[in-house]
C-alpha cells in the first residue's frame, strides 16, 4: 500500500489576518458539511473533503505501464488566518481485475485509486516524487485548482502586505517492511519552491501521514517566506520597516512544529529538527529580521534628529 499526495502552500490574499468566523465561511466549500476547527495552540481550520474522479496513467520510475482509476480526496486549510494550503491525496491499491469496473465500484472507495498494470509500489512512489511528465495523475493540479477556488472567495480583499511565493510538496507514504518499527522520513529540496517527502511508517500510521506532511509543508513555507522577505528588505536601501514588520506580525507566532501532528508522528519531526534543523534556521532568521527592524528604526530616528537640527 502506498499513498501519494501533493500540498500547495501560499499566503492568503487578504490585507489582515482573517478572524476565525470568517475563515469558517471561507472554507465552507461543501454545503451541509462542517469546517473542522482547532484553536490551540494556533488556529487551524480545515474544509470538508472534496472528491475528484480520475482515470489516467500513473507515473512510475523506472517507467512501467500503469493505469489508475478511482477518486482523489482534497481539502483546504487556513492556519492563523494567514496561510492557505490545499492538499490532495490518493491511496493506491492493486485492482482485482484488469478491466475497468462500473463507476459505482470506485465511488464506494472514496479516496482510493485502483492500479491496473505491472508497476510496483516502489516504482509508483518514485514516479510520483519525480514529478509529472504530463498525461499522468496530477495531484498538484487538483491542489492548485482548490487554492484558486478559495482565493477567489468574496471574504478576501485580495491585498497582501508580504510578497510570498507558493511552495509545492510532493509526498509518498509506504508501509514499513516486517520487523521495521522505527518510522523514516526523507525531505529533499528540489528547487526554490519544490520539495519531496518520502515516508516509511507502520501500517497503522499511514492514515496520519498526510497531516504530518501538511505540517512540514507549512513550516517549510514559513522558512522560505521569511528568508525571502529578508532578501527583499536587504535590496531596499532605505529605513522603511513595513515589509519586515508585517512578516514579524503575521508569521513569527505561527512557528509551532508538530503542534497539530499526532504524537506517534512526533519522532519524525524530531528527525527533521536534527537534520536539516528547521527550528535552528527559523531562530536565526527571526533574530536577523528583528535586528534589521531595530537598525532601520535607529536609522530613521537619526535622520529625523538631523532634520530637526537642520531646521534650527
Amino acid at each position: 500500500m502506498v499513498i501519494l499526495g501533493e500540498i500547495r502552500t501560499c499566503l492568503l490574499h487578504n490585507s489582515r489576518p482573517l478572524p476565525k468566523a470568517v475563515v469558517g465561511e471561507l472554507l465552507a466549500l461543501k454545503p451541509g458539511k462542517r469546517v473542522r476547527v482547532t484553536d490551540r495552540p494556533v488556529n487551524l481550520s480545515v474544509s470538508p473533503e472534496l472528491a475528484v474522479g480520475v482515470d489516467c496513467r500513473l507515473a512510475s520510475e523506472p517507467s512501467a505501464k500503469a493505469r489508475g482509476i478511482g477518486t482523489v480526496l482534497s481539502h483546504a486549510m487556513v492556519t492563523g488566518g494567514v496561510v492557505l494550503q490545499a492538499s490532495a491525496r490518493a491511496w493506491l491499491a492493486r485492482a482485482t481485475s484488469d478491466t475497468r469496473q462500473g463507476w459505482s465500484h470506485y465511488a464506494r472507495r472514496v479516496g482510493t485509486v485502483e492500479v491496473i498494470g505491472k508497476a510496483g509500489t516502489e516504482q509508483l512512489a518514485l514516479g510520483h516524487r519525480a514529478g509529472n511528465a504530463g498525461g499522468v495523475l496530477d495531484l498538484g493540479a487538483i491542489s492548485e485548482y482548490l487554492l484558486d477556488v478559495v482565493q477567489m472567495r468574496p471574504q478576501l480583499d485580495h491585498t497582501t502586505a508580504i510578497r510570498a511565493r507558493p511552495t509545492c510538496v510532493r509526498w509518498t507514504a509506504m508501509s514499513a517492511e516486517d520487523g521495521q518499527t522505527e518510522p523514516m522520513v526523507r525531505l529533499h529540496v528540489e528547487d526554490e519552491v519544490s520539495r519531496t517527502i518520502e515516508l516509511v511508517v507502520t501500517a497503522d500510521q499511514l492514515g496520519l501521514a498526510q497531516r504530518f506532511c501538511e505540517d512540514v509543508a507549512l513550516h517549510d513555507w514559513l522558512l522560505t517566506t521569511l528568508g525571502s522577505t529578508i532578501e527583499q528588505a536587504a535590496r531596499v536601501d532605505d529605513a522603511r520597516t513595513d515589509m519586515l514588520a508585517a512578516a514579524v506580525e503575521r508569521l513569527v507566532h505561527l512557528w509551532m512544529p508538530g503542534a497539530h501532528v499526532h504524537p506517534v508522528m512526533q519522532t519524525l519531526w524530531d528527525k527533521l529538527e536534527r537534520q536539516p534543523g528547521f527550528s535552528r534556521q527559523w531562530g536565526a532568521q527571526v533574530a536577523q529580521i528583528r535586528d534589521l527592524v531595530a537598525l532601520r528604526t535607529l536609522k530613521a530616528l537619526e535622520q529625523a534628529r538631523r532634520r530637526e537640527t537642520a531646521d534650527w
